[in-house]
């Protein structure tokens, strides 16, 4: 997942002096600012009444016609280990089971995305052609997410269907210069790109050292995720750096440093959300790591941890977006709704471990995991959080370019 932002940053200066950014989760949330497709049935018809916020706020009037009846089916497209489970039945989320029962809908939810620019390939071609995806529900990350909404591709919401965002999106989440008035995006989660390792092997590291050096048990099993953003981004911080400040001569040092950790034999492969797999085998030692996503795979392997570096990490935030052409348009926009009550986006950030951005939310979170770091990180973590900075088209293309020999394509 390459989920890095296009929003201007917020300096640690401005969390420091308090206001509104008094937590670091605010912080971080701010900075913020993770298949084939299915025959589906008609398209709802309208209906008479409008969903109403959790927190009784009158939404936003409608602009996009009446409030809509659900579907028989929905088809939703996100990324792994994102979404609550019952227990460890990883095929069992209590949240869409809620949802099913609320409104008789048949979720199809699956775990396909497993890099922004490999997912956005499988339906550039319908999207270019206003033909229906597959997709009713696309989660992907701020800079694809804002590509897309500036190409024409995302439907804007009917704030009719979705009270619950309008009323409960913290307010760190508002108006980014891409989206304002999230009128095409609901932030589903942020979280940090780090240091995920097998302690067995490796003992207690501190240091994206193990990524770049060779290491007694970890040369030959250190894995590279292939989401530009991520990768660069950390390179540039064990180089010292700074991803906010992106540009061509710290692209290319990064790449000169991936280029000779793979020539020094450091590197096994360059991956997407699989890399997990590799950590939970063994084939891999050390990876670019999610933060959620390893205390997920820890369920399979207990060593597993994940580690902001000494030398800092990345923040990112994931998007729900409608697909221009979905089959069925309000239908998720009551997913939308239904995931922006807090006791669902509670039950959803207690099973993965990231970031939520909605209101109240944090207060319902079991005891046990009110103090977790990665859902409220601690604020002596604020100097090592990073976001990568906005990319000019020109800018952007050169990075990819140089990205690509790092994957072995260029």
């Amino acid at each position: 997942m390459d989920r890095s932002t296009l929003t201007t940053p917020v300096t640690r200066r401005q969390v420091l002096a308090g206001g509104a950014l008094t937590s670091l989760a605010a912080f971080l949330a701010a900075c913020g600012t993770k298949g084939t497709a299915t025959d589906a049935p008609a398209t709802e018809a309208p209906a008479t009444e409008a969903p109403v916020a959790s927190n009784g706020a009158t939404p936003a009037p409608a602009t996009d016609g009446p409030a809509a009846t659900p579907s028989a089916e929905l088809n939703f497209a996100n990324w792994s280990y994102y979404i609550d489970i019952a227990g460890d039945d990883t095929s069992k989320h209590p949240s869409i089971d809620g949802f099913t029962s609320l409104f008789g809908t048949t979720v199809h939810y699956q775990e396909v995305i497993e890099g922004n620019e490999d997912f956005v390939a499988t339906i550039k071609d319908a999207l270019n052609t206003g033909k229906d995806t597959g997709w009713d529900i696309v989660t992907l990350t701020d800079w694809m997410a804002a590509r897309l909404i500036r190409l024409g591709w995302i439907e804007a919401f009917n704030p009719a269907n979705v009270p619950n965002l309008v009323a409960n999106i913290k307010d760190v989440y508002k108006d980014v210069d891409w989206d304002p008035n999230v009128a095409h995006h609901a932030p589903w989660r942020s979280g940090l790109t780090g240091l995920g390792f097998d302690s067995e092997v490796t003992g207690d590291l501190t240091s994206l050292a193990a990524l770049f050096v060779p290491g007694d048990g970890t040369t030959g099993k250190v894995e590279y995720l292939t989401e530009m953003r991520d990768a660069v981004g950390l390179a540039m911080l064990y180089l010292g750096l700074e991803p906010a400040k992106p540009d061509r001569a710290g692209c290319d040092a990064a790449i000169a440093l991936m280029q000779k950790a793979k020539e020094d034999g450091v590197v096994r492969d360059v991956k997407g959300q699989s890399y997990t797999e590799d950590l939970k085998s063994g084939d891999a030692a050390v990876a670019m790591a999610w933060s959620g996503d390893m205390v997920q795979a820890q369920i399979d392997k207990a060593s597993l941890k994940f580690v902001l570096a000494d030398e800092g990490g990345m923040l990112w935030t994931d998007n729900m977006m409608i697909p221009k052409g979905a089959a069925h348009t309000g239908t998720a926009e009551l997913l939308i709704n239904y995931y922006y009550d807090p006791e669902v986006s509670a039950m959803v950030s207690a099973s993965v471990d990231y970031i939520s951005p909605v209101n109240g939310s944090d207060a319902l979170l079991p005891a046990e995991k009110k103090d977790s770091p990665l859902i409220n990180p601690p604020a002596e973590w604020t100097p090592r959080i990073h976001i990568f900075g906005a990319l000019s088209e020109e800018d952007e293309a050169y990075f990819n370019e140089q990205f690509a020999k790092v994957i072995g394509v260029g």
